[in-house]
């Protein structure tokens, strides 16, 4: 434990550092308009014709000066097939003892888990987060794609809950939802870098991922908020500030439950984004929208010209603290056996400087030229459980 002394302390230096971010964000916003949701339709994005108007939401999206993910809307029976994947895992969630031990899974490093976990994580930007559990999966393969070891592979093969058989079939149908607009913006991706990259590496997003991509799923229930008490720092939150490590995430608009497993109506979906100037924005979308942002592998496949997006989960104010919150979040990944490249020959301390957020990437410092996607995981991870 430490003294209080201490602990003013570092209270002291953090909100001495946040006001230091915050006048440097501000700073940095005078003369950029505040961008707004972007929102495209599911069909659109997924047809194999290039759009002028699906272009520019795309940039508005996802370029420097853009929000920071696009919102997709008119995804076929959406909030159906959703809602049945969230119920699922809320009954998972209560399942017996033996039965979540008996599909939790961690590969021989320890770092890579699939089914069921109850791990926290670390933070650079917070504490430790310790306020949920979850489910982990992949698509459309069932486990990792990386012929170099097969031990590797095999050791993260999905397992699946027996006691509720729908399980596997309700999350495959979310994911080919999901999957069809995420592999629809690589296109697009390819469009925007055309006159930012080396020659040698156009197309380079449909040539390595359309036919060569895993989606992680995580499925993530949250404890209620009044179980960690009134007086911490971080009573409001249910997950601190962070970047995702895939190329693209996918969040849906969670359900709310009651203890007594009653589902709770609520027109809020918790989750908070930053734009590309560090400017917050609550994650408005509805049960039938869900919203795609950028994670750290984009950050590095684009030289910087696609930022990764800060997020957290938060209640709302005037929100209930006694609920449950159920959600889904999506990772578009390379293979595991990608080689990673930054598509300019700048250095990752280059490309960093083109971030307009000015975001601290202090977790990929030790990004190495040419690692397998593997490596890079593997580094992350070390952070987030270390």
């Amino acid at each position: 434990m430490y003294c209080s002394a201490c602990v003013e302390v570092f209270t002291h230096i953090i909100r001495e550092r946040t006001i230091m971010f915050q006048e440097k964000t501000d700073k940095h916003n005078v003369g950029h308009k505040k961008p707004a949701p972007v929102r495209v339709d599911f069909n659109r994005l997924i047809s194999t014709e290039m759009s002028d108007d699906v272009y520019e939401s795309v940039e508005k999206a996802f370029g420097l000066d853009g929000f920071g993910g696009v919102i997709i809307t008119n995804a076929p029976d959406f909030r159906k097939t959703r809602e049945k994947v969230l119920k699922n895992m809320y009954a998972l969630s209560k399942e017996p003892r033996e039965v979540l031990e008996a599909i939790t899974k961690t590969d021989a490093s320890g770092l890579h888990e699939t089914g069921w976990s109850e791990r926290k994580m670390n933070s650079p930007f917070g504490k430790s987060s310790n306020k949920f559990v979850s489910f982990y999966s992949r698509y459309p393969n069932e486990t990792v794609v990386f012929p170099e070891d097969p031990e590797f592979e095999k050791g993260n093969e999905n397992v699946w809950p027996v006691t509720i058989p729908e399980f596997r079939e309700d999350l495959m149908n979310l994911n080919r939802l999901l999957s069809s607009p995420l592999l629809g913006l690589l296109k697009y991706f390819d469009r925007y870098l055309s006159g930012k990259i080396d020659a040698d590496k156009q197309g380079k997003f449909v040539n390595s991922f359309l036919n060569h991509y895993s989606c992680h799923h995580r499925l993530i229930g949250y404890s209620p908020l009044d179980e960690f008490g009134k007086d911490t720092e971080d009573q409001y939150l249910w997950d601190n500030w962070h970047t995702d490590f895939g190329l693209m995430g996918t969040v849906v608009h969670p359900i709310y439950l009651t203890r007594q497993g009653e589902k709770q109506d609520l027109n809020t979906t918790g989750y908070v984004l930053k734009d590309r100037h560090g400017r917050e924005h609550p994650g408005v979308f509805s049960e039938d929208e869900f919203m795609i942002t950028a994670g750290d592998a984009m950050f590095i496949e684009s030289a910087g010209y696609i930022p990764a997006t800060p997020h957290t989960v938060r209640i709302s104010k005037g929100m209930p603290r006694d609920l449950y919150r159920i959600q889904s979040v999506c990772f578009f990944d390379p293979n595991m056996s990608y080689r990673m490249n930054i598509p300019t020959g700048e250095s990752f301390q280059e490309i960093i400087q083109r971030d307009p957020s000015g975001y601290d990437h202090r977790v990929m410092d030790d990004f190495k030229e040419g690692c397998y996607y593997k490596e890079f995981i593997d580094g992350l991870l070390e952070f987030l459980y270390k």
